[in-house]
């Protein structure tokens, strides 16, 4: 009996379809749930599956089950692909399947588009389907408009489903009630009798570790270089769960001092060699929940946490605070601005900062051409008789503009100096400024001074912004003409630039006003201990440094008459 031939449309009676060849697809939308509930979804799918499949007595295939797991058909989902969707699909093209088993239409799809993909490819080949007990023949009339009426009631309901959710979203992030997961750091409190959510508090260990990479941030320090830290002291990174590449790494990694590290690399070398692949042990790991030794922090983790606003108590909604004090801040907001300051000081444009932890010399993109204002680089330079020779090339701080036609044939810098001289000149410079009674009165200021006036600085600057905003959407809605938005826009960029200014001067990494009131021998022995990255974070926050031609061949013995050195006078007058 032919697929063509089948009842159609009717309870599916044992015997009716034996013999044909049979493929099971089962499908679950991410898991937001308990732990212990992942992947029952599926597999309950697959076991009523393969009863409908003995009741028919129809044949599943050695490679007869599709699944994808943790994945939406909803055309709401991010981009992503569905293998085994695809791998079906592609089964039923080239004639493999006589009926797909599907527990209802919306594991198949909850798209209309996907539904009329996957009609055309069952109709053309002549493959059934079935789903909740029935048996539908896409070559018929009635049984196309039955499953096509399913596939609109599946979109809609997730389009009811999805709107549920945004207006509680919205509603919670406007009553300053938490959505998903606690943030690292803090932990949720529920009613033991109703479940209902209570308060969010800290959790004391992680908190104590947001806060030491927020200050860590503020103070300058390399990203990486704190990922580090917190691996090689055994902090457990915020990672939910097990990945391939992780498992992987349990090969290699030495043994901790967690009590199961051990026992856990045995296993992981032990499957490995036996042939089964690192994604099957972490599927297994993360349903055993194991305890992820073989997470890593990383430098984006870092960045992320140390400008996450959610750490000053605040709850946000697509990256926007809506309600402040929603639970208790673990860092203040001194320090939170400090770390955006870095953050911005070290991405803005500026390739020679942006990451810091890889740089090696001190003055390289900091200092600029006193001819043309371009940063100065690290360079090596000799003279042609000694070029070629080793140890005779010296680190030079060259301009990076381009060659100026008749300027040594456009081949030379407007300037090119002796680093380690101009180094020498420039951090003598930097420890007199800043044991200078001037210095002790810009910085010597209450943090809490200084976290008000920042507070009030970032609120100007935010409420400037959103007047900008606002004035910009009247534009577009015709209710603003284009010259006077114009006109109003050009006056709020310039408050906007002052404002952006003033703040700039108030955020100051932590480790400049921790020397303040120290004497020029504290400040040169605290130097010394300094990372590098911090060194480069503090000459760029006080100094001007510019570089003049010191002239072709000339190779001066004083950086006096080249460098110039100017004390940026930040202040914390607003």
């Amino acid at each position: 009996m032919s697929p063509q031939t089948l009842p159609r449309r009717r309870k599916a009676q044992q015997g009716q379809y034996a013999g044909l060849r049979a493929g099971i697809y089962a499908r679950k939308s991410q898991y937001r749930g308990k732990k212990n509930s992942r992947h029952r979804s599926v597999a309950e799918q697959l076991t009523a599956g393969r009863e409908d499949a003995d009741r028919l007595g129809v044949v599943i295939g050695p490679n007869g089950e599709y699944v994808d797991d943790g994945i939406s058909a909803s055309r709401h989902a991010a981009e992503h692909t569905r293998d085994d969707f695809e791998r079906l699909l592609d089964d039923i093209e080239h004639r493999r399947l006589d009926i797909v088993i599907a527990w209802a239409s919306t594991r198949l799809q909850r798209d209309l588009s996907v539904y009329v993909r996957l009609r055309d490819a069952c109709t053309k080949a002549g493959v059934l389907w079935c789903y909740g007990g029935r048996i539908y023949d896409l070559s018929d009339k009635d049984d196309r408009f039955r499953t096509g009426l399913d596939a609109l009631v599946g979109e809609r309901e997730v389009d009811e489903l999805r709107d549920n959710v945004m207006r509680s979203l919205r509603a919670n992030a406007s009553d300053g009630r938490p959505h998903g997961r606690a943030p690292y750091g803090y932990q949720r409190v529920y009613d033991a009798k109703t479940g209902a959510y209570v308060r969010t508090d800290l959790n004391p260990e992680q908190a104590k570790i947001v806060r030491e990479i927020c200050e860590s941030v503020a103070s300058g320090k390399a990203y990486k270089a704190i990922a580090e830290s917190l691996n090689a002291r055994g902090i457990t990174p915020p990672t939910e769960f097990w990945s391939s590449k992780q498992v992987e790494r349990m090969t290699w990694i030495p043994v901790g001092t967690h009590p199961q590290h051990s026992a856990i690399k045995a296993e992981v070398v032990r499957r490995l060699d036996a042939g089964e692949t690192s994604k099957d042990v972490a599927k297994d790991f993360n349903e055993r929940d194991v305890p992820k030794l073989a997470a890593q922090w990383y430098p984006a983790t870092i960045t992320a946490y140390a400008s996450d606003p959610r750490y000053l108590g605040a709850r946000t909604h697509n990256g926007v605070v809506t309600a402040e004090n929603a639970w208790p801040e673990i860092i203040d907001a001194s320090t939170h601005a400090q770390c955006l300051a870095v953050i911005k000081k070290r991405k803005k444009g500026k390739t020679y900062n942006t990451r810091p932890g890889k740089a090696k010399y001190w003055l390289p993109g900091i200092a600029t051409c006193h001819v043309c204002s371009a940063p100065v680089f690290f360079g090596m330079n000799g003279t042609k008789a000694t070029a070629t020779a080793k140890g005779t090339m010296k680190p030079r701080l060259n301009c990076t503009a381009p060659g100026v036609p008749g300027l040594y044939d456009g081949k030379g810098y407007h300037v090119s100096f002796d680093m380690e001289l101009a180094d020498d000149f420039v951090r003598d410079k930097l420890f007199d400024w800043l044991a200078s009674p001037g210095f002790i009165a810009a910085y010597v200021a209450s943090d809490a001074e200084r976290a008000k006036q920042v507070g009030n600085a970032e609120g100007e600057l935010a409420i400037l912004r959103a007047r900008l905003d606002e004035f910009e959407e009247q534009a577009v809605n015709g209710v603003l003409s284009a010259q006077s938005f114009a006109k109003i826009e050009a006056g709020l960029r310039v408050k906007i630039a002052e404002a952006e200014k003033r703040l700039g001067q108030l955020r100051v990494p932590t480790v400049v006003a921790d020397l303040a009131g120290a004497t020029r021998d504290e400040i040169a022995d605290a130097w010394e201990l300094l990372d590098l990255p911090q060194q480069r974070l503090i000459a760029e926050t006080l100094l001007d440094v510019r570089i003049k031609p010191s002239g072709r061949g000339n190779r001066p013995e004083s950086a006096e008459p080249y460098v110039t050195v100017t004390p940026k006078r930040l202040t914390l007058a607003s």
